[in-house]
This record gives C-alpha cells, sequence and structure tokens, in this order.
C-alpha cells in the first residue's frame, strides 16, 4: 500500500457518509401512497445492528425532501462521536390543497396523525432495522413540524418517548396577534380572504384545514377565524383551542413526566413565535414537567441546521441513557417491572414461547436453565434487592 492509497482511505474514513434514500409506502390512514426519505448510517447494509430511529417533521409548503441539507450534519456529528448511529426519516406532511397538514386528523385532509403515528412508524419498522420499542423513537420538527412534534408527543407516548420543537405555534392563542391579523389584510388588499393572496393567507387556511374544515361550506371547505375587517371568529378560535398543545399540556402531565422535551425559537422570529415557547416553558415549569427550553438570538428559520443539531444530540444523549439489555428485560422496554416477570412466569410454565433472545435475557443467574430460582432474582431486581 502507497502512501497516497493510506491518505485516500484515511480521508475516505473521515469523511464517510451515511446512507439517503426515498421511497414510498401505501398509508391506509390517507388511503394512498406517501413518500419519505430515510438516512441511514454508513455500513447499515453490512450490518447486523438495530438502531434508534428519529422522525423528522417538515415545515409548512415543504415535503420529505425539504430539509436534506441536515444529512450532512449527521454524518459530521456521527463521525465525530458527537452522536450514536441512528436513522433518520423524513416524513411528507404536505397538502394539494393548503400545502400543509399540521400531523392533524382532518375531515378535508385525511387523517395526517394516524399515518406518521402507525402507518409511517409500523412500516419503518417493518422494513428497517430499527430499536423498535418506544424510548428509541423521537420526533424532531420544524415550524408546522414542531407544531406536529408537539401534538404527536403528547398524544403518543406509547410511541415516542422523546420529542423536539424547533420554532413551533404550540401555543394556538398567540395567534391572535395584530401583527398577522393585519399581514393578511394588508395581502388581500382589505378585500375577500383567500388562500392565493400571500403566504400568510395561505398558511392561514392551512391552519383552518386542519382545525376548522368545514365540507358544507364551499370554495374553500374551511371556516376562518377572522373576518375580512380582521374580526376574530370566536367560535372557530375555540375550535383552534382544542388542538393547542399550550391547553392540552395538563391532561398528559404524567405522561410528560417520563418524555424527553426539547423546544427553543429565535427571539426575532417573523411568525411572531417566540411568545409560544416561552408561554409553553413556564406552563411546564409550573407543572413540574422537566424539559429543555434553549430560546435563541436569531430568525424563523435562519439557525434551523444548527438548531437541528442540537436536537439531534439531545435525543441521543437520552438514547445513550437507556439501559438497553438488562438481565431480565425480557420486553427489552429499558425497564424491569411486573411485565418482565409475568413473562418468564408464562415461560415457564409453557404458555409463552421465547427467542433466543429472550431466552437470555431470562437466564438471571446464567445457569442455562430458567426457573424459579431466576423468577426470585427478577423479583428482587424488580424491588430494588441485592
Amino acid at each position: 500500500m502507497n502512501r497516497y492509497t493510506l491518505l485516500f482511505l484515511c480521508i475516505n474514513f473521515l469523511f464517510s457518509d451515511g446512507i439517503v434514500e426515498t421511497g414510498s409506502f401505501y398509508s391506509g390512514s390517507l388511503d394512498g401512497n406517501r413518500n419519505y426519505t430515510i438516512y441511514l448510517p454508513e455500513g447499515y447494509y453490512e450490518s447486523n445492528t438495530e438502531y434508534p430511529v428519529i422522525y423528522f417533521l417538515h415545515g409548512f409548503g415543504g415535503t420529505n425532501n425539504s430539509y436534506n441539507a441536515f444529512h450532512s450534519s449527521l454524518n459530521d456529528l456521527i463521525s465525530d462521536g458527537s452522536i450514536m448511529e441512528m436513522i433518520v426519516v423524513s416524513a411528507d406532511g404536505s397538502t394539494d390543497l393548503y400545502q400543509g397538514s399540521f400531523y392533524t386528523n382532518s375531515i378535508l385532509n385525511g387523517d395526517y396523525e394516524d399515518y406518521i403515528a402507525y402507518d409511517l412508524v409500523d412500516y419503518i419498522d417493518e422494513n428497517f432495522r430499527t430499536l423498535s420499542i418506544k424510548e428509541f423513537r423521537a420526533l424532531s420538527g420544524h415550524s408546522m413540524g414542531a407544531y406536529g412534534a408537539f401534538r404527536l408527543g403528547l398524544n403518543h407516548s406509547d410511541i415516542f418517548n422523546s420529542f423536539a420543537a424547533h420554532s413551533g405555534p404550540i401555543h394556538l392563542e398567540g395567534l391572535n396577534n395584530p401583527f398577522l391579523i393585519n399581514a393578511i389584510l394588508i395581502e388581500s388588499f382589505f378585500g375577500p380572504l383567500e388562500p392565493d393572496n400571500g403566504s400568510f393567507s395561505m398558511m392561514m387556511f392551512g391552519l383552518s384545514s386542519a382545525f376548522s374544515p368545514n365540507l358544507d361550506n364551499p370554495p374553500w371547505y374551511v371556516d376562518l377565524p377572522m373576518d375580512s375587517s380582521g374580526n376574530v371568529n370566536w367560535d372557530v378560535f375555540e375550535m383552534w383551542q382544542a388542538h393547542d398543545p399550550y391547553l392540552l399540556v395538563e391532561n398528559h402531565v404524567n405522561t410528560l413526566s417520563t418524555q424527553n422535551i426539547y423546544f427553543d425559537c429565535g427571539n426575532q422570529d417573523e411568525l411572531q413565535l417566540a411568545p409560544h415557547s416561552e408561554d409553553m416553558h413556564n406552563k411546564l415549569s409550573d407543572l413540574g414537567v422537566s424539559h429543555t427550553y434553549a430560546p435563541y438570538s436569531g430568525t424563523h428559520s435562519g439557525s434551523i441546521y444548527s438548531k437541528l443539531e442540537d436536537s439531534f444530540q439531545f435525543h441521543s444523549n437520552y438514547f445513550s441513557s437507556i439501559n438497553f439489555g438488562l438481565p431480565g428485560d425480557v420486553n427489552e422496554d429499558g425497564l424491569l417491572n411486573i411485565l418482565d416477570v409475568v413473562l418468564v412466569i408464562g415461560y415457564i410454565i409453557g404458555n409463552n414461547d421465547f427467542s433466543e433472545e429472550e431466552i437470555s435475557s431470562s437466564d438471571i443467574n446464567e445457569d442455562g436453565v430458567i426457573n424459579v430460582l431466576d423468577v426470585v432474582l427478577l423479583v428482587n431486581s424488580v424491588l430494588g434487592s441485592d
């Protein structure tokens, strides 16, 4: 091997890349095919390793390919050891009608929340080597996707145990904002409110398609939270508030207390979203829910890739903290509890069939036999005994 070959190999190692693929699958919740983009660690197809998964939710007007620049960040972070090897799946939350679903079940858009939480997760677990338990699934999202990360994190704590929201509308009352209202009025030239008037108008219609759809109200099939004079329609706004993460967290304190939560927002956010994160921080603090709130100096999207690096590391640190592979942790949920005891007893009395991995995990005293001694040791571990 000459020195030039050696140099090439060293450079190839230092700057090795993960694998990026795009694909599609049938979503029963949406009754149609949906696209996804997936990042796989380098060497994925040459190994048998199972990986944790982050599901990334894009912003309004985007698709599963809108934030592909973060793949280079993943390469760098994994190469320098800042994060563990992981799979990152970019979902497609776009709609044909008003450009964005807000990852919400809607009679107008379809069941986008179910498509992500059930269809996409099941498809990825079935077709890629994942650590398919909630402790090794996470959500990150920007803008509309930040709302989606909070929504899915709240509603599906049995599926996602870590979530991160960047620059998100997570206190919907904050959208009743003179700046935003006036921006929509200016786009309409103080005439009829229509989705194509401008970006603020389109976003209002997108939000309405998720939170206040009305199939009996042509031609737009939504109820808007304001009229063409800028007056708030409080009946409609009340429907929006039924989807407000800030109001919903009180109903999820027990599960939130076991989850890993991060959110941030720039203090110069053009959509006036900084107060949303500040309000959420104060609410979670009052409720005693542990979380990481990381405000910064910046705009809505100007720092998104550096902030995504922060949330990738946040999730990775959490994944690394899971005590995976504990003796006696038969169901591999990172915990020793009564569920493991029941499974081992079921195996001993012939009610359960175990894989080789489950048998190995159940043989706590490593004597090659699973019997009542293993049950006693497991119960002692569950109770915290020596």
